[in-house]
């Protein structure tokens, strides 16, 4: 009886064997694609593309600032020592060249005056002096000493006299009134040039002399760029090309054209000064002195590229996921790394030659890659 069972055990013990080993292998494989939805791929408004020949620019990065040329900018002192008796513009403001900004009174105007008022009478007593003596000693009435003291005499004063003249005239008064004994209480400081009133701290009974700074005048129409360039790139820097620049805190990319190419490198810098005029006209509020990111375009290249929003950054490198099979509802990538050199306005340099046909170009920033 036990030899029955056990016999019978064995057969059903094969049986199950047998039943086992006829069952189809299932596969642990699974497939390396990546699979896109139809749906998925509309709803994120993927695209497919592929390699594109681009105009690449050969760059020369810089930083730079925005200053004035020598006429956009003036800096107001007061020629005549004194008191501000009345200012008439304020910081911002826009002038035009000729228009008064400081009125300045003082001890100092009045004697100004006193002193060319007297020279004005001296110099013309010693003139007629000077004519009546001459005369006498061209028909040799005077001696030569005579003539030589007065002649002398004159040519001083004559001196002192235009000295003067020029010095009234200067601050914009008139000599024939001073002349006549018409003096001024005070006179008016004007810009030299169009612009924008700047850097004005003074008040109104402040003392003032002719070292003091009371404002500028700032030019915009007249900036220009002062870009820091390295010795080593000064080879690749001709006259004429264009500089793409913007400001540290904004996005917005300006241009102008390179106009001077320095000769000498800065000690502390280690960099050569370059200078590049604006003709962007639609630059909003440039500003002096003002921080800039730049690039000199020395030239062009044509490189094979694509959109840079196709390409995937792993550990391992670049990747982008070229289209292995279309079907009605779904689409299926393969993931190939690429070798990538230069990025430029949205494209990204291939340097590899195993993409082929099209790849997924945008919306590949959700799909993550194991």
């Amino acid at each position: 009886m036990n030899t029955l069972k056990s016999l019978l055990y064995s057969l059903i013990a094969t049986f199950i064997l047998l039943a086992c080993s006829n069952l189809p292998e299932s596969s642990n494989v699974e497939s390396e694609l990546i699979e896109i939805t139809a749906a998925q791929f509309a709803g994120e408004a993927m695209e497919l593309g592929g390699i594109e020949v681009v105009t690449f620019e050969n760059t020369v990065k810089c930083t730079g600032s925005i200053i004035a040329l020598p006429n956009g900018m003036a800096k107001i002192n007061a020629p005549v020592n004194g008191i501000i008796s009345k200012i008439n513009c304020y910081n911002g403001q826009q002038i035009n060249s000729h228009q008064p900004l400081i009125e300045i009174t003082g001890n100092e105007l009045i004697d100004l005056q006193k002193e060319y008022a007297e020279a004005s009478a001296n110099f013309k007593r010693l003139k007629t002096e000077y004519e009546r003596i001459k005369s006498l000693y061209e028909e040799k009435v005077t001696s030569e000493k005579d003539y030589t003291i007065v002649e002398t005499d004159y040519k001083t004063s004559m001196a002192k006299y235009n000295g003067l003249k020029i010095k009234v005239e200067t601050i914009g008064l008139s000599p024939n009134k001073i002349e006549n004994g018409e003096f001024y209480k005070s006179y008016s400081i004007k810009s030299p040039i169009n612009g924008y009133i700047s850097s004005l701290t003074a008040n109104i009974g402040s003392y003032i002399d002719a070292h003091t700074k009371i404002l500028e005048v700032i030019n915009p129409d007249m900036f220009q760029i002062q870009l820091s360039v390295f010795t080593n790139d000064i080879s690749k820097l001709k006259k004429g090309q264009t500089v793409q620049f913007k400001s540290t805190n904004s996005n917005n990319i300006n241009q102008a054209v390179l106009t001077s190419i320095g000769f000498m490198v800065n000690s502390e810098t280690k960099s050569v000064a370059c200078f590049a005029s604006i003709n962007d006209k639609n630059l909003i509020n440039p500003i002096a002195n003002q921080f800039l990111e730049a690039e000199i375009i020395t030239g062009t290249d044509t490189v094979n590229a694509i959109p840079s929003s196709a390409i995937i950054k792993k550990e391992s490198g670049y990747y982008v996921l070229v289209l292995i099979e279309q079907e009605k509802d779904k689409l299926l990538f393969n993931d190939v790394e690429v070798k990538i050199g230069k990025q430029q306005n949205g494209f990204t340099e291939i340097l590899s030659e195993n993409i082929k046909g099209k790849i997924l170009t945008k919306g590949v920033y959700n799909i993550n890659l194991q």
